[in-house]
C-alpha cells in the first residue's frame, strides 16, 4: 500500500524511481522508530555502499517538501523523519532523545475543534510533549 502511493507521488510530480530512493523509503517503512538521515544513510549503505549521506538528504528533502510523502520532526536541531499520515502526538525524551507516538481521537477532535475556533490554517501541525521516557526513568 505505501509502496504504491511512494510510485504513484513519484510518477505524479514526473520523477524517476530509482533504487536510491527506493532504499531511502523502504528504510523509513521499515523503521520501528524516527530515524534522522544518519541513521537512513547507514541502512541504505548496507546495499548501496557508493550512496552518499547528500545524497540521501536531497532525497529526504524530496520525499518531504515537493512529494509530500513523509514528516519530520526536529528535536535538538535534527531533523527525525517519519512516513505515518495518521493524527499523533509525538513525546520526546529531553536526556536520550527517543521519540515514541501516542494516538488519540480525543485529542484529534480537540486539536481539530481548537484550529477552527481560532480560524488557523496551519501549514504543519505537530505536536510534541517532552518526557522522560522509561528507559531514562528506570535508570535513574
Amino acid at each position: 500500500m505505501e509502496q504504491d502511493l511512494f510510485r504513484s507521488k513519484l510518477h505524479k510530480h514526473k520523477k524517476r524511481i530509482t533504487p536510491q530512493r527506493e532504499a531511502v523509503y523502504k528504510a523509513l517503512m521499515d523503521s520501528k522508530n524516527h530515524p534522522n538521515a544518519e541513521e537512513i544513510h547507514k541502512k541504505v549503505s548496507l546495499k548501496f555502499p557508493n550512496v552518499s549521506l547528500a545524497t540521501v538528504y536531497q532525497i529526504l528533502n524530496l520525499f518531504e517538501n515537493d512529494l509530500n510523502l513523509i514528516k519530520s520532526i526536529n528535536v535538538d536541531n535534527t531533523k527525525h523523519y517519519e512516513i505515518d499520515s495518521k493524527f499523533h502526538i509525538h513525546l520526546v525524551c529531553p536526556q536520550c532523545g527517543e521519540i515514541s507516538d501516542i494516538y488519540s481521537d480525543k485529542i484529534k477532535f480537540f486539536w481539530k475543534n481548537l484550529i477552527k475556533e481560532l480560524d488557523l490554517n496551519p501549514k504543519d501541525q505537530t505536536i510534541k510533549i517532552y518526557q522522560i521516557c522509561k528507559n531514562c526513568t528506570n535508570s535513574s
